[in-house]
């Protein structure tokens, strides 16, 4: 369901885009009793501007642990010990 909705709004989205692209009128003036000019305007005309959030970068020493020396033990997997016996 959430699916078929997603893919009706997109394309509704897709198909209001265009129309808004490609409406035109012969005079090439903007009228404010056409809808798509008025929803066009009203959108790009709005004054509001976004707040750019305060942005501050602490650069702070990072501590990373000392490595810890590899401990070889020995492996049990040898061939006296991991292995059937030769037939």
């Amino acid at each position: 369901m959430h699916k078929r909705i997603s893919l009706f709004l997109t394309i509704l989205l897709i198909l209001s885009t265009l129309a808004g692209s490609f409406h035109y009128h012969a005079d090439g003036a903007d009228h404010p009793d056409c809808s798509v000019c008025l929803a066009h305007h009203q959108q790009a005309d709005s004054n509001y501007v976004f707040p750019l959030p305060d942005i501050q970068r602490a650069f702070t020493e990072t501590l990373l642990p000392r490595p810890v020396p590899a401990i070889i033990a020995k492996s049990c997997f040898t061939p006296a010990n991991g292995r059937a016996p030769p037939a």
